[in-house]
C-alpha cells in the first residue's frame, strides 16, 4: 500500500509539471522563422509567447502557465498572418500560406473552429461580391448579413458568436419623413439605451479583444458631451449592472467609467467618477487590490467637497494686516476664489488677466478672493506680499494662511496651482475649475436668468 501511495504522489507531481498551454501550428510554406503569439487588448498588441518554425512549418507555443482567453493573432516578424480565437489551452491549427483562411483546419478547440468557419464563409461570400455586377452586389451583401444573423443564432452565447455580434450594428428605427425635434430626441434615446444590445457584457473574454475598447471610447465621449451628470450616473449603473459581480469584465467596465470622468473636459462631470468609485471600487475589496482602493479613496475624499453644487468650505485666512478675513465673511453676489502659489508662472499669468478683466467681473457682482496656498516662514509671507505689489492685486481680497490652519490639498482638491472656484452669495460652487472671464460671465448670466424665472 505504501508503494502505491508513493506512485500516486509521483504521478501527481509529474502532472503539475506538464505544460498549461500547448498551441501547435502546422503551416505549409514557412520554415526556420520566428513567430509570435499575440493577444489583443483594445488598441494594444501583447506578445504572449514566441516560437520558431522547423523545416516542415511546425510551430509549437508551449508553457507552464495557461494563456489568457481572447482574440489572438499569429505574427511572423512584423507580418500579421491571421486572427483566431483562443479559448482552449491545447489545440492544433493547420493551414497554408497560399490562403490561410481557406485552408484553415482546427483540431481540439471548438471556439477556434467556429470562428474559423465564420471567417472562411464570409471570405468566400466577399470574394463573390468583388466579381459581381453592380446589380448583383446588394443581394450578395444581404446574404452576408443574413449569414451573420444565422451564425449568431446557431452559436448563441459562444465566444465566436459574441465576436460576430459586437461587430454588428444595432438596428435603429428610421426617422419619420417629416421628423420633429422630439423624433430626433427619441431616436437618440433609443440608440443610447440599445447601444450595448450586441455586446456580451457577461463574457470576460471580450475584454481581451480589439472591439470592446473602441466601443466604450465612442460611447463615453457621447455621454460626456451630451448628458447631465445625473443621467450619466443612471446609465453607468445600468451598464455596470449588466456585468457579473467580481469579474474581470466588471472591473474593466467600472475602470472605463472611472477613468473617463475622473478628469473630464466638461465641468461638473467629476460627480460621475465619485459615484462610480464609491459604489463599485471602494465597496468591493475582493475585486480591487488595496493600492487601487487607497488611491480612489484619496481621490474621492478630495473631490467630493468641491463638486458643483456643494458649499465651499470656509477658509480661516488673514489679510495683509493679519486681520481675520475668512471666506464666509465675504458679502458678494458672487466670489471668485483663487488658490495660488506666488511663484507659479500660470498663477501669475492668470492674475494678470484677472486684474485686466476685473471691471467686467465687478460689474457682474463678482469679488475676487486671492488665497495664497503656500504657508510657511517669514520668507513665504514676504513673497506673498511682493506678489500683491508686483501684480497689482490690491483691488482683490488678498489673504494668507498665517496660522497654517488650512489643508488646501485635501479640503479644496488643490493638486496644481492655480485652483479656481466661482461661488454664489451662499458659497455654493458654480464652477470648480479655471475658466476664461467670458465663460464666468456667461455662467453668471445663466444663473441670473434662472433666478428671474423663479
Amino acid at each position: 500500500m505504501k508503494y502505491i501511495l508513493s506512485l500516486v504522489f509521483i504521478v501527481m507531481v509529474s502532472l503539475t509539471g506538464w505544460a498549461q498551454h500547448r498551441i501547435e501550428f502546422r503551416i505549409k510554406g514557412v520554415r526556420d522563422s520566428t513567430f509570435y503569439l499575440v493577444n489583443t487588448y483594445e488598441n494594444s498588441y501583447l506578445v504572449q509567447d514566441t516560437a520558431k518554425a522547423d523545416a516542415n512549418g511546425k510551430i509549437v507555443f508551449e508553457g507552464n502557465k495557461p494563456l489568457m482567453k481572447g482574440y489572438y493573432l499569429l505574427v511572423q516578424n512584423n507580418r500579421r498572418l491571421f486572427d483566431f480565437l483562443l479559448n482552449d489551452q491545447s489545440f492544433t491549427i493547420e493551414t497554408d500560406t497560399a490562403d490561410f483562411i481557406a485552408n484553415f483546419k482546427v483540431t481540439g478547440a471548438s471556439e477556434t473552429q467556429k470562428f474559423a468557419e465564420f471567417l472562411k464563409t464570409v471570405n468566400e461570400k466577399g470574394a463573390k461580391i468583388g466579381k459581381a455586377s453592380a446589380a448583383e452586389r446588394p443581394q450578395l451583401i444581404a446574404e452576408i448579413e443574413q449569414y451573420k444573423k444565422d451564425f449568431v443564432k446557431k452559436y448563441e452565447g459562444s465566444f465566436a458568436a459574441n465576436i460576430v455580434k459586437i461587430n454588428t450594428e444595432v438596428p435603429v428605427p428610421p426617422l419619420p419623413a417629416k421628423s420633429t425635434v422630439k423624433d430626433t430626441v427619441r431616436r437618440n434615446e433609443y440608440i443610447l439605451k440599445h447601444f450595448f444590445d450586441n455586446v456580451a457584457l457577461s463574457d470576460e473574454r471580450m475584454v481581451r479583444t480589439p472591439f470592446l475598447g473602441n466601443l466604450f471610447t465612442n460611447y463615453l465621449k457621447t455621454l460626456e458631451s451630451s448628458f447631465d451628470p445625473d443621467t450619466v450616473i443612471q446609465i453607468a449603473d445600468y451598464i455596470i449592472d449588466k456585468t457579473p459581480p467580481r469579474t474581470e469584465i466588471r472591473k474593466y467596465v467600472v475602470g472605463k467609467f472611472a477613468q473617463k470622468f475622473i478628469a473630464s473636459d466638461f465641468m461638473g462631470k467629476e460627480g460621475i467618477y465619485t459615484h462610480v468609485a464609491e459604489k463599485y471600487i471602494l465597496s468591493d475589496k475582493v475585486l480591487w487590490d488595496s493600492s487601487t482602493i487607497k488611491k480612489n479613496f484619496e481621490y474621492v475624499y478630495r473631490m467630493k467637497p468641491v463638486l458643483i453644487g456643494k458649499i465651499l468650505k470656509n477658509m480661516p485666512l488673514t489679510d495683509t494686516l493679519d486681520r481675520p478675513m475668512p471666506l464666509h465673511a465675504i458679502k458678494s453676489k458672487y466670489t471668485l476664489v483663487m488658490i495660488y502659489d506666488p511663484n507659479c508662472h500660470h498663477c501669475q499669468e492668470t492674475t494678470k488677466q484677472l486684474v485686466k478683466d476685473y471691471p467686467k467681473l465687478a460689474a457682474a457682482g463678482v469679488k475676487i478672493y486671492m488665497a495664497s496656498g503656500v504657508a510657511g516662514d517669514k520668507r513665504k509671507k514676504d513673497e506673498w506680499r511682493k506678489f500683491i505689489r508686483d501684480f497689482k492685486t490690491q483691488p482683490f481680497i488678498n489673504v494668507y494662511d498665517s496660522k497654517n490652519l488650512v489643508d488646501f490639498t485635501n479640503e479644496y482638491n488643490t493638486i496644481t496651482f492655480p485652483n479656481v472656484f466661482l461661488v454664489d452669495s451662499n458659497f455654493k460652487i458654480l464652477a470648480n475649475k479655471k475658466l476664461e472671464t467670458e465663460q464666468y460671465l456667461r455662467l453668471i448670466s445663466v444663473v441670473e436668468k434662472a433666478k428671474t424665472k423663479k
